[in-house]
């Protein structure tokens, strides 16, 4: 079983300094809001190698029934299913607190209750983080080589030969155009071509990180039918900013959810312009064991453990996906 190991230096830190008495958790400077991974459906796996099928009806037809003709010929309902198989992945966070730092009396709980629901939270992002990258699946190797779960990046490429033809993302549901043409009839072109794939949605959100979604609320107000407008007027005496929670499309209402700016995939980490258009219905993470820590024997040091996850993140068709993926995106 290969370890992705996400902390590969456990030190201990330097917080405990015996000032005082008071305890209090040190503030975070980091987000730790995790929304595609708590946005997903978890769905118990027992194979390191999980297997997806998908399907389609056949092309409708309105031919009748011929009077006296047999109906005994048969037809194979089951020539369209597709397959998918995921790789899992081990995200890992160690943790330690040594036996000074426990015994001190300092500002800052250090102890190893605080330890671990710290490394859980880094362990969280790690996996959220994991999820929107660009990676392809890489098939583990014990003892050599980690597991990587494919990224939505990778799954939402319209090229993917890991679906067959016909379940992958379809082009006209990406958005490659520069950040400042994404308007109203580009993500209204985006949800036609994803509707066009089913006919259907139940759950529509667009995950958008920060430079993306500004360019939405200062854009896509649609008021009055006036692109440009980005306030509301009341009677002439007051004015309403307006912030774009849901947009109304053509085909329905689409939740807009900030993604957590700080993980945004390798290529976008300066503009931060990348989205992602879901439907929960069609993307799940298949789990092994879910999120817990293990505390190891004490050695004389202090408290060692390690928090981790074991999972895949799986479509069952990409086809009713869509990304925006700017052609000015840039980490520059």
């Amino acid at each position: 079983m290969a370890i992705s190991n996400s902390s590969p230096s456990a030190a201990p830190s330097t917080l405990s300094t015996n000032r005082e008495d008071l305890k209090q958790t040190a503030m975070l400077h980091a987000a730790t809001q995790a929304p595609l991974v708590g946005l997903l459906p978890t769905r118990a796996i027992t194979n390191k190698n999980p297997r997806v099928l998908m399907d389609e009806l056949a092309a409708p037809s309105a031919a009748g029934h011929i009077e006296q003709n047999g109906t005994d010929n048969g037809g194979d309902q089951f020539t369209a299913v597709g397959d998918y198989t995921g790789q899992a992945q081990r995200w890992v966070q160690e943790w330690s607190v040594t036996r000074e730092q426990e015994a001190h009396s300092s500002a800052v709980s250090v102890d190893k209750e605080n330890a671990k629901e710290k490394a859980l939270k880094q362990l969280i992002r790690n996996k959220e983080y994991t999820f929107y990258g660009d990676q392809d699946k890489v098939s583990d190797v014990p003892g050599t080589t980690a597991g990587v779960t494919e990224g939505l990046g990778s799954i939402t490429d319209p090229a993917n030969t890991n679906f067959a033809a016909a379940y992958r993302t379809k082009a006209a549901s990406v958005y490659g155009g520069a950040v400042a043409g994404f308007d109203d009839a580009a993500l209204n072109a985006q949800l036609a071509s994803m509707f066009g794939e089913g006919g259907e949605y139940l759950d529509l959100h667009l995950l958008a990180f920060s430079g993306l979604r500004t360019h939405i609320v200062a854009n896509m107000t649609r008021t009055a039918g006036t692109a440009s407008q980005v306030d509301y007027n009341m009677n002439g005496t007051a004015i309403i900013p307006y912030n774009v929670e849901m947009y109304d499309s053509d085909f329905g209402q689409v939740k807009i959810i900030n993604a957590n700016p700080q993980l945004a995939v390798a290529a976008d980490t300066t503009s931060k312009t990348r989205g992602y258009i879901i439907d929960p219905a069609y993307l799940e993470f298949g789990q092994i064991w879910g999120e817990g820590s293990e505390e190891y024997e004490d050695r004389g040091a202090g408290s060692v453990g390690a928090c981790d996850c074991y999972g895949s993140l799986l479509s069952q068709g990409p086809n009713r996906l869509g990304k925006i993926k700017c052609s000015d995106e840039s980490n520059a």
